[in-house]
């Protein structure tokens, strides 16, 4: 009797679950955009006028020597506006070291 109790349970749940699934698509956005052609906005303020165009920015920074560098402090800038009580963690350790050399 318990094993049909855990049979009809499991075949129960498995089809709740097939169930479910199968209105999950239902729910997804839908875009009347053709692909790679939305605008787009990235976290510094810059507006690109494609995903192409976003694209060829970024690799641009990437071969350039101090380009990745430079990028690397817009984010930060941005991320300590944003979070301006979370120190990062190079200024932690900073804090650390002072503490123990006690400068």
């Amino acid at each position: 009797m318990k094993r049909l109790i855990a049979k009809v349970f499991a075949i129960v749940f498995v089809g709740l679950i097939g169930w479910t699934g199968f209105f999950a698509p239902a729910f997804a956005e839908v875009s009347t955009q053709p692909p790679g052609q939305a605008e787009v906005i990235s976290p510094d303020g810059e507006q690109y006028a494609t995903r192409q165009e976003a694209y060829e920015k970024a690799t641009e920074a990437a071969n350039d020597p101090d380009g990745l560098d430079n990028e690397y402090k817009k984010d930060l800038k941005i991320f300590k506006q944003e979070n301006p009580d979370q120190a990062s963690l190079i200024e932690k350790a900073e804090a650390a070291v002072e503490k123990v050399i006690g400068d």
